[in-house]
């Protein structure tokens, strides 16, 4: 036979037979149709079936108004709380709040209630409370809450003989917790409850913890997605509103947010993009759809992560940590794509330059071999007079022969000594000129090579005091 058989058994014979001896014979194999028990009567709690030490709580609220506090006219009513916290299910940095389901126990005494014959306390229906005065306690910073019911209302009430009364409730609560994102995702967060009288101000009633915070328990087992959750706080407070000063009590606790779930959800993708980004520097310039598309998809797929991560949090004003690093990921990511940009620009014009060039050095070219046949056509020309003419040898440098002449004349009554210096000055200023002309003209895949060293080791010192900014901070 199951134990719970033998308990509604074991029950029934103290309600039928109160005063005198009983005996249980357990029944054995019995199928619904053969166990039919009678209804006990309606008011079986004021007959002789109750047993004598249980106070006739019929007749007590003849005469009970629920409407008054306990102690009315006299000094405010002590009331004590304490709570199991079941879970906190959810914690949104979106709408800035957390949902949490607490068991929550009041205790205060009530004089009207007290009974004797015993010593211990019994346990009442939790349909009696609607029959009873209890506090007017709600959460101020409640979005929205609700009382189990199921399978009936999840309320219970326990009453000791001095008229003591323990009324607990099983609520669920979605508070507002004000969060400071801004080193989100390496943030900690301090949530609270609040519990306040409604409509009893501090000279009706007082609100207290039972065991200040040890009043509050089950946040060491707790098990929370992305948090982790750390030591808590009670407290005890007056809210003052224009109606008068209400009773007030809280408690806070601390979370620390996980960074494993958000490291793999948007710092590693957006690293390795970075990374994927630099690949166009070992791609010949002279390929422009594999570099273009290359970058093109690394920025694009760079925003929807920036997207995603602010579609995540909250419309806030102020820069997150999380927004710094995708920025600073975006920004490289499109320096990758502007650098081939540069390159292919610098490349074009180099390239029209060289041409440009090229004919200049074309048209010389056909100058000179004009000026050699106009020569050649003068040296076999003769004069009427038969004399031949005057030849006269065209200058390849004309402007070289100037400027010799006029260096010629300008240093006249300077020693031979301070013209070879200024002259090795000249010469090596020319040297370097054109070194550095070579150097940046003729090669401008020096451009890639460059960004290969550049592009890596400054994203890297930027990662580093990235972390090392934030991990100070907390």
């Amino acid at each position: 036979m199951a134990p719970t058989d033998t308990s509604l058994l074991f029950l029934l014979s103290c309600f039928l037979n109160p005063s005198g001896s009983f005996q249980v014979t357990p029944v054995t194999n019995y199928t619904t149709a053969e166990w039919n028990p009678q209804p006990l009567p309606v008011d079986y709690l004021a007959t002789s079936y109750t047993p004598s030490w249980v106070p006739n709580m019929k007749k007590k609220l003849v005469n009970y108004n629920r409407n008054l506090r306990p102690g009315f006219g006299g000094p405010p009513l002590l009331v004590r709380m304490s709570l199991d916290v079941v879970s906190i299910d959810h914690i949104s940095a979106v709408d800035l709040d957390f949902t949490i389901c607490i068991l929550l126990r009041q205790y205060w005494k009530d004089e009207r209630l007290a009974f004797t014959g015993t010593n211990e306390s019994i346990s009442l229906d939790g349909r009696l409370v609607e029959y009873l005065w209890v506090p007017d306690t709600f959460f101020p910073n409640s979005k929205f809450s609700f009382l189990h019911n199921v399978t009936m209302a999840n309320r219970l009430l326990r009453l000791w003989p001095d008229g003591s009364i323990v009324y607990g409730q099983r609520v669920t609560v979605i508070a507002e917790c004000n969060m400071d994102l801004r080193k989100y995702p390496l943030d900690k967060q301090n949530c609270s409850l609040h519990l306040e009288s409604y409509g009893y101000t501090t000279e009706d009633m007082i609100y207290k913890w039972l065991k200040g915070d040890e009043s509050v328990r089950g946040l060491q087992n707790l098990q929370v997605a992305q948090f982790t959750v750390k030591n808590h706080q009670t407290k005890e407070m007056i809210a003052t509103y224009e109606t008068g000063a209400y009773p007030h009590v809280a408690f806070s606790f601390r979370l620390t947010r996980e960074v494993a779930y958000i490291f793999l959800q948007m710092y590693v993708p957006s690293t390795l993009l970075v990374m994927i980004s630099w690949v166009s520097f070992w791609i010949n310039k002279d390929s422009p759809p594999a570099r273009v598309s290359l970058g093109i998809t690394t920025v694009l797929a760079q925003t929807t992560f920036v997207t995603s991560a602010r579609a995540s949090l909250p419309k806030i004003s102020y820069i997150k940590a999380v927004d710094v690093y995708l920025l600073m990921c975006f920004f490289f990511v499109f320096a990758a794509l502007g650098e081939y940009a540069v390159v292919s620009f610098e490349s074009t014009r180099r390239k029209r330059k060289a041409a440009k060039r090229e004919k200049e050095i074309q048209n010389q070219r056909e100058r000179e071999i004009a000026q050699r046949a106009a020569f050649v056509d003068q040296i076999f020309q003769v004069h009427p007079d038969g004399k031949l003419p005057e030849l006269q040898m065209p200058s390849p440098e004309p402007e070289r022969q100037s400027w010799s002449t006029k260096e010629e004349g300008s240093s006249s009554g300077i020693s031979e000594e301070t013209k070879a210096r200024r002259m090795a000055k000249i010469r090596e200023k020319v040297a370097r000129i054109q070194r550095v002309s070579l150097h940046d003209i003729q090669d401008v895949d020096n451009i890639d090579r460059y960004s290969r060293l550049i592009f890596p080791s400054t994203f890297m010192f930027c990662v580093v005091l990235y972390w090392t900014i934030y991990l100070l901070k907390m």
